[in-house]
């Protein structure tokens, strides 16, 4: 559909709308307007125009720029240039403007998880909402199908769903496809190496050693590649190797413990009942 009307927004620029079914709101990811927009000097959009009051505004909005910048003024003030995406939160006060010629693809989504995505997204980045991003492409080429697929109406509800669920993916992490040689060749090593010694006192910096990395690249290298950090990694596979062995043994508990890593029983239990919700005890009596 033709975009009329909206200062700021050239002749040329599309825009299409979406109602999400009972299902979709309830299960799925979902958009509701999505655009392929081309600018002049003269757009403006704030959060107190009529639109914005909109349901089918007041979510989440990503943007990616093919030519030109945006500026956007949330809790903090930014821009995004050719090739940057941008992820705003829309229920919150917003403004977008340019200064000059620029060209966009954009959705409003939301459903599903989608709020802990956009926290956590943030979360890893220290709250910056503008992305340069070694997966952009293909945030894109996401993009663009879904606005094709609202354009001819042929788009499931449950395809829409699963483009967006692999762009907030990609936008959580970024570095997997510029480090995934490097990655291929570390993680799996790591991860075997911490299978083979999971009985052992074990370090994030002992693991890095053993890839030979320094413990901050080893960390950011495996937490966007798994999306664990290690000691997170090293802990829940603790944890379910005990689950094995608490179904599948007469071992005790402090025995476990110890042949999991645990120097101290207390801390075993502990770390077992907050992550599964159940004793070691319990655990045992429950699993068939």
């Amino acid at each position: 559909m033709k975009v009329l009307n909206e200062p700021g927004v050239l002749s040329r620029s599309e825009r299409f709308f979406a109602t999400p079914s009972a299902m979709a709101r309830s299960l799925f990811y979902y958009v509701t307007r999505v655009g392929h927009y081309y600018y002049d000097e003269q757009y403006d959009f704030s959060d107190r125009c009529d639109v914005a009051m909109q349901d089918s505004h007041k979510n989440f909005f990503l943007i990616f720029m093919r030519s030109g910048t945006m500026y956007f003024e949330t809790s903090q003030s930014f821009s995004a240039e050719r090739g940057q995406i941008a992820l705003v939160d829309c229920h919150k006060p917003h403004r977008f403007y340019t200064d000059g010629p620029g060209e966009s693809i954009w959705i409003h989504f939301d459903g599903a998880n989608a709020s802990a995505f956009f926290e956590q997204i943030l979360a890893l980045r220290n709250g910056r909402q503008v992305f340069d991003l070694a997966a952009a492409g293909r945030v894109e080429q996401e993009m663009a199908y879904i606005i094709s697929g609202l354009r001819s109406a042929y788009m499931s509800e449950v395809d829409c769903s699963q483009r967006i669920y692999r762009i907030l993916c990609a936008l959580l992490f970024p570095h997997q496809e510029r480090t995934g040689s490097l990655a291929n060749d570390v993680i799996p090593q790591a991860v075997q190496f911490i299978a083979s010694h999971l009985f052992e006192p074990l370090s994030v910096k002992r693991v890095a050693q053993e890839v030979n990395l320094s413990p901050s690249h080893f960390s950011r290298l495996f937490r966007s590649t798994t999306g664990f950090s290690p000691h997170e990694y090293i802990m829940l596979h603790r944890i379910d190797e005990a689950k094995t062995l608490l179904q599948s043994t007469a071992l005790s508990v402090k025995e476990i413990a110890f042949r999991v890593g645990y120097r101290s029983e207390v801390n075993f239990i502990t770390a077992f009942t907050d992550k599964t919700g159940l004793s070691p005890t319990q655990f045992r009596k429950n699993t068939f």
